[in-house]
């Protein structure tokens, strides 16, 4: 929202009506930008109207405190409290675009069996729309930087240096730099979670990535194995062929062999047989002209001729017994051939079954030992998936996907990191350039009252416990830590009040309110703060002040002077402007 003097102008409270509410029965408060002023006696309602502003604009410390029927004027059933906004447009802009109209009225309604609701413009709004609405204009009527009702300067002081903290930075409009900050650390911690997720997925991915691996290896070497042996067993086939060929081939020779002599041993046998005839012819023939008388020989000759005839007869027998056992041989040859062709083919038909012929001169027992060496080797393997290779090929896809993904979230996590720093270091600068600048004026209030101090900011780099503690001395003592033990109730007001007249011109409402701050001081600074209020006031024409106080306090002219009286304890209320009105100073009960 620009400030005052910019384009747009601030909302500021133009009227609050209370109906009802307390010991007002109905009553028109008219409030101005700058400086307003509620004066009266005690018991006169004038705290009923900021309380009514809180409790019209949601405020839940009076739920806490109080229920909300007990705010209903006796004797009533129900009670209304509205405030309505000035919304005029400035040059062609209004302060709340929102809503096309000059005012703005927030209007609560309370009936005595504890029922509530809100209105905007007369049209119903849940509460949280109504917060969510002047959270978008700066106004929080919880925060008591705001709105700081009876008492509230000694719960400021109570409250923790880390309350304090989150009551500024809201104040001032810095809580969307510390929600931004929350918002991050959620993005960081989803992403760390998600990328903790995903390292397991990748792990376990990894992991069945080598248990596929492994597999797949195991189904490659099976593969080869197989393949081996199928080159053995096919090896070894054909050197049954070739056994069974050398066979036959050995066979055929011995045949040939047999075929050779029984044609040797058969053309002797029949010389045999001729030379036997021809002995014995000539046997015959001596024997024939021995007794003829016409040849005559001798015994031994005849003897010797004889033998010879026996000897080639004998010889002739054995040569016709070597025919018949070649005879008998090469029929067994012969069948023994029959039977390794009829083997040979069948061993040629099993190894064509394994595959061409391929050449080796290897022997069959030596193939045979690679075999059972090869399955061997098959066995060790085990039980092999044989889809080992497409589950393998899926665990490296799916482990691929996820280490994308996995870097991709590692590198979200990098740079939203980066930007958790950068927000946070963003809020930090904003923290330290606010105090800086809001500092000397802090020192500079309280020195013009007789006091000194600073201002400080602990653990910026932990937004929990990141805290605000103000330091404040009075009489020329040094400055302590601002609580209830260090300073007396007078100086711990006055220190307060520095400190809020110092933040005033970075507050993000468009008006603030404090109850009744005046009580426990004494006149000289009392008159002293109300003189810087009043100059604070006038130097920022776009905010607005609400002020409430029983005591005497010097007017000026642009100050709007409301007064409250209670007649017949009924409230009253009239505006006054421009002169100095005499009030009471006790406090109000």
């Amino acid at each position: 929202m620009a400030s005052y003097g910019d384009t747009v102008a601030k909302p500021f409270i133009r009227e609050v009506i209370l109906e009802n509410f307390m010991s007002h029965e109905y009553s028109r408060v008219e409030f101005r930008r700058g400086l307003n002023v509620i004066i009266g006696p005690n018991g006169a309602g004038k705290s009923s109207i900021l309380l009514a502003i809180s409790v019209a604009l949601g405020q839940t410390y009076t739920e806490r405190g109080h229920r909300l029927s007990d705010l209903i004027r006796r004797g009533e059933e129900a009670a209304r409290v509205a405030v309505v906004f000035d919304n005029t447009a400035v040059n062609g802009k209004r302060p709340i675009p929102q809503y096309n109209t000059d005012t703005l009225t927030i209007t609560r309604f309370i009936k005595r069996n504890g029922d509530y609701w809100h209105y905007i413009n007369n049209r119903y709004k849940a509460k949280a729309e109504v917060e969510y609405f002047l959270s978008q204009i700066g106004i929080n009527p919880n925060n008591m930087l705001i709105i700081m009702h009876q008492n509230m300067i000694e719960n400021f002081l109570t409250r923790n240096s880390i309350e304090k903290l989150l009551m500024v930075e809201e104040a001032v409009g810095a809580q969307r730099l510390r929600e931004r900050i929350k918002d991050a650390e959620k993005k960081l911690e989803s992403l760390s979670a998600e990328e903790k997720i995903l390292q397991k997925t990748l792990d376990e991915a990894r992991s069945a990535v080598e248990f596929w691996r492994e597999e797949y290896e195991k189904l490659i070497l099976l593969k080869k194995l197989t393949q081996r042996k199928e080159e053995l067993e096919k090896e070894y086939a054909w050197s049954l062929v070739n056994e069974a060929q050398k066979s036959k081939e050995r066979v055929l020779d011995k045949i040939r062999s047999l075929e050779d002599e029984v044609g040797r041993v058969v053309k002797d046998a029949e010389q045999r047989d001729v030379r036997i005839n021809t002995l014995a012819d000539e046997l015959i023939t001596i024997y024939g002209d021995t007794l003829n008388g016409k040849q005559h020989v001798s015994r031994e000759e005849f003897r010797n001729r004889l033998e010879n005839l026996i000897n080639d007869a004998y010889e002739a027998g054995s040569l016709r017994e070597r025919i018949n056992n070649i005879k008998r041989e090469l029929r067994s040859l012969y069948h023994n051939l029959t039977q390794l062709e009829k083997e040979l083919n069948e061993r040629i038909n099993n190894a064509l079954q394994k595959g061409e012929q391929v050449s080796t001169d290897r022997k069959y027992s030596e193939i045979m030992e690679d075999i059972k060496t090869v399955t061997l080797q098959i066995a060790a393997l085990g039980k092999v998936n044989h889809e080992a290779e497409d589950f393998y090929l899926l665990a490296e896809s799916k482990y691929r996907e996820t280490e994308l993904k996995a870097q991709q979230v590692s590198e979200n996590t990098r740079k939203a990191l980066e930007e958790l720093e950068y927000r946070r270091e963003k809020w930090r600068s904003f923290l330290r350039d606010l105090i800086n600048d809001i500092q000397p004026q802090y020192d500079n209030i309280l020195r013009k009252v007789g006091g000194t101090g600073y201002i400080e900011l602990r653990n910026l780099d932990d937004l929990e416990k990141a805290a605000l503690e103000l330091y404040a001395g009075f009489r020329g003592v040094e400055p302590s830590l601002l609580n209830g033990h260090s300073q007396s109730g007078g100086e711990r007001i006055v220190a307060t009040m520095a400190f809020l007249l110092a933040l005033q011109k970075h507050m993000r409402s468009p008006f603030r309110a404090i109850d009744e701050f005046d009580v426990h001081l004494d006149p000289l600074n009392r008159e002293r703060i109300i003189n810087i209020l009043t100059s604070t006031a006038q130097e920022d024409p776009s905010a607005q002040y609400i002020i409430i106080t029983p005591g005497k306090i010097p007017f000026h002219e642009n100050m709007n002077i409301i007064v409250v009286q209670n007649i017949s304890g009924r409230s009253a209320v009239r505006v006054e402007q421009g002169r100095e009105v005499e009030a009471s100073a006790k406090q109000e009960s």
